[in-house]
């Protein structure tokens, strides 16, 4: 059998001349950027430090915040590793198949003891709560340097899981993993129900109900959860879930929306998307579950209902084309509310964009301090 080495050699080669010649396109420099996380009580803070030196290019993360003791959201470094060089991989090479080559112009280094390099055994069930931050925060540092290759943040995917004894006797568990808006950029609105960061896809509701004695009530976007901006973020969406039957049994069901302690800004301007909630519903009574939390389903009347963020705009709101938003207001993705208060646009009686109008407010707004 021939050996392929030498072509695999010429083929990474020829990938890493690619990327270093792309790093070293931009401006040498330190590129910092802070997002904000979910902490277990409050919000955790994410500094990041992008150093482009010549045809290379580093990424730390001084001042992380130290590791978890309880939780589950620590990453350790080869984790953390391979959400930072994804994004690099995105804005300096994206039409080249991955490869070896591609990384080697590539450092990535955190605190020991931090929640982005944990210590065995620290826990790491619920990484992704953490891991999903660091592409966005790379985006973040590098927008002034590359602003055309960077997109805003995405409303971070969420899930729901079920389980129990169902009719037949047998143990059930399966999960309804959704994802939020996708973030805005500089070419184009953000996708809406994407899952992103992650190689995996929307739940399918059909697969879901033949797996669990449950039905899903309704899924849909949310209108108005899109960050404003000149290229809007994706709708978030919301599903609903209850037992299929009143059969003695009880469903617990575990859901953990991302992005509840705080919002994450667009770029250039844009804002950020409706955050995530996850509610259960008990007769008349409706119980946020924070961060996370287990809960159980006893009768059909009891509903669990998760909604996800929606992504982060790019780019000034008042900049926004008019064919677009009115759009927008067509297919019920932006109210006329929102249309007026994110978007500076004058709406007739019959809900038509007055143009002339809407320059005028547009220009007062502009123009106030």
């Amino acid at each position: 059998m021939n050996s392929l080495d030498a072509l695999a050699t010429v083929v990474q080669d020829r990938s890493e001349a690619a990327m270093r010649a792309a790093i070293a396109a931009v401006p040498d420099g330190i590129y910092e950027n802070t997002i904000m996380g979910d902490g277990l009580d409050s919000a955790l803070v994410y500094p990041v430090q992008v150093k482009i030196s010549g045809e290379d290019i580093s990424v730390t993360f001084d001042g992380a915040p130290p590791q978890l003791t309880r939780g589950g959201s620590n990453c350790t470094l080869t984790y953390t590793k391979a959400h930072a060089t994804y994004p690099l991989k995105c804005i300096f090479s994206p039409d080249i198949p991955g490869n070896a080559g591609c990384y080697k112009p590539i450092t990535v280094s955190a605190p020991g003891s931090s929640i982005l390099n944990c210590d065995r055994p620290m826990s790491v069930n619920i990484r992704t709560r953490t891991g999903w931050y660091i592409g966005p925060n790379i985006y973040g540092a590098l927008a002034p340097a590359v602003p055309d290759r960077v997109q805003a943040f995405t409303g971070l995917p969420s899930s729901a899981l079920f389980y129990g004894i169902g009719p037949d006797g047998k143990v059930y568990s399966d999960h309804l993993f959704q994802g939020g808006g996708q973030g805005g950029s500089s070419h184009a609105d953000g996708k809406s129900a994407l899952l992103y960061p992650t190689s995996a896809a929307n739940t399918s509701v059909e697969m879901f109900e033949a797996r669990v004695p449950a039905l899903v009530l309704y899924k849909k976007l949310i209108t108005d959860s899109g960050g404003a901006g000149k290229y809007r973020g994706g709708l978030g969406q919301v599903i609903a879930a209850r037992k299929l039957a009143d059969d003695g049994q009880v469903c617990q069901v575990g859901m953990y929306p991302n992005g509840i302690h705080a919002g994450v800004n667009g770029l250039f301007d844009g804002k950020p998307g409706k955050s995530s909630r996850g509610m259960v519903k008990i007769g008349d009574n409706e119980v946020d579950v924070g961060i996370g939390g287990l809960s159980s389903l006893k009768s059909t009347d009891d509903v669990a209902e998760l909604r996800i963020a929606g992504g982060s705009g790019f780019g000034d709101p008042l900049s926004r084309n008019y064919d677009c938003i009115a759009k927008d207001l067509e297919e019920g993705y932006v109210s006329r509310e929102h249309a007026f208060i994110d978007y500076g646009c004058v709406l007739d009686a019959q809900g038509i964009i007055d143009r002339e109008a809407s320059d005028i407010l547009r220009k007062n707004r502009r123009s106030d301090p």
